[in-house]
């Protein structure tokens, strides 16, 4: 008996360190690999992805990384906020200025990928931080997906 309540005392103890140890934030790297996942879904299947690229429960909403798809005009085409969807965002600009889904097309000009830098609202935080994110050009679409990082 006293070994299993030793060995319960164990995992139990194991368990809530797990349970308080911060989960590691999301990098700008991980941002990048999961827009590229993303563009790579969007190019094989065209706007039937949009949906997968949306959903809050799917693999494109990890922890504070989430994927956006905007067309030419700067419409929102996929979020996991259903309130953006449809959205014009074209003149929509951060705390500093930033006229940010513009700069998404600009970052994309002369190549198919690239970095940006804003201001955004922390689904986790829900304040205002800045961000870096990668964009990826496919067809008429930029994909991007940020990670809030420190100044």
């Amino acid at each position: 008996m006293f070994k299993n309540i030793t060995r319960f005392a164990l995992v139990a103890s194991f368990l809530v360190a797990i349970a308080l140890t911060p989960a590691r934030a999301a990098t700008p790297e991980d941002a990048q690999a999961l827009a590229e996942k993303a563009a790579a879904l969007l190019k094989a299947e065209g706007e039937s992805a949009l949906p997968k690229l949306s959903d809050p429960d799917g693999p494109f909403h990890q922890g504070e990384l989430y994927v956006t798809v905007l067309d030419r005009k700067g419409n929102v085409r996929a979020n996991i906020n259903p309130k953006l969807i449809g959205l014009n965002m074209w003149e929509a600009k951060d705390p500093d200025g930033v006229l940010f889904t513009q700069d998404a097309w600009k970052a994309v000009e002369n190549s198919e990928t690239g970095w940006q830098r804003y201001k955004f609202v922390n689904p986790n935080t829900k304040k205002i931080e800045p961000k870096k994110t990668w964009v990826h050009k496919v067809g008429d679409f930029v994909v991007l997906c940020g990670a809030y990082v420190k100044e």
